[in-house]
């Protein structure tokens, strides 16, 4: 699909009724329908990012690798998320000459309680993309898990990093974090949180733009183990409390997702280059 994009010209192709393809010089990020259990899932969410420059395409094998807005009512086993939502009610991909911006309004079959919203914006020339989303209750429910901002990967990384207390990255390897989190766990606003891989040269990062909630339940930033080595990171609104919501109460995020170079000698100095650079940038429509 990459080889035809770059033949014919185009920065996207669509490939389904909602999934589609775009590339840019820095990445391909793949949106594309995928079968699980015999069933289609064409939900327009995030499958995988190839990094060029570094040659590694970052995904999670078994689910899509953006997760998150995710949900779960009290009484439920599992969880739901934007991943997962098929159909999509209403969805609009716009080619504009600068970035290419990709809508979606409705509800997940499983929680019409929540109005969803989520846009991406791919930039046509940079390493980032952006998303918002915002989660408006719309019926009164009780819910016991919510989270927004997540992306889980194979094992595909060797260090995390974060702002210190200080505002000095904190980078460590995933079996080191765990004491420094236990002890001061990550704010739910935190500014930024990064994933690298030091020995081969690749990182990939979220910037927090915005975040809003009207409810909360022992919020925080975590960095999780998965299967077969796998690791992510999700922003813990609620966190598997039952918490009562009522129409009105709303949920929101704006971030930009940053691909980077990871230098030896200051291995998230290109990544916080983009984050300046991004705060001052921030047009209107992010906000």
């Amino acid at each position: 699909m990459n080889l035809i994009l770059l033949l014919i010209g185009l920065a996207s192709a669509q490939t389904s009724e909602v999934g589609f393809v775009f590339d840019n010089p820095y990445y391909t990020a793949d949106l594309s329908q995928r079968t699980v259990n015999g069933k289609v899932e064409d939900s327009g969410t995030l499958r995988g990012l190839v990094y060029k420059q570094a040659g590694v395409r970052l995904e999670r094998t078994q689910n899509r690798m953006h997760w998150a807005p995710s949900f779960q009512r009290v009484g439920v086993r599992g969880y739901s998320s934007i991943a997962t939502w098929t159909p999509v009610q209403q969805h609009e991909r716009r080619d504009l000459p600068q970035e290419l911006v990709f809508t979606r309004q409705g509800h997940h079959t499983d929680y019409p309680e929540i109005q969803l919203e989520a846009e991406y914006v791919f930039p046509k020339n940079a390493p980032y993309f952006l998303f918002r989303s915002v989660m408006s209750i719309v019926k009164p429910m009780e819910m016991y898990w919510l989270r927004n901002q997540e992306m889980t990967m194979d094992d595909q990384f060797t260090h995390v990093a974060w702002p210190g207390q200080d505002g000095q990255p904190v980078i460590v390897d995933f079996e080191a974090r765990k004491p420094l989190l236990e002890k001061a766990p990550l704010p739910v606003d935190i500014p930024w949180v990064a994933f690298l891989h030091r020995p081969k040269g690749y990182g990939f990062g979220a910037v927090a733009l915005h975040y809003k909630a009207t409810k909360t339940a022992h919020p925080k930033t975590s960095i999780n183990d998965g299967a077969g080595n796998g690791k992510y990171w999700d922003r813990r609104i609620i966190d598997q409390t039952a918490t009562h919501l009522e129409p009105g109460d709303r949920f929101e995020e704006q971030t930009a997702f940053v691909l980077f170079q990871v230098r030896k000698d200051a291995p998230v100095a290109e990544f916080l280059q983009w984050e300046r650079k991004l705060r001052a940038l921030r047009p209107q429509r992010w906000r």
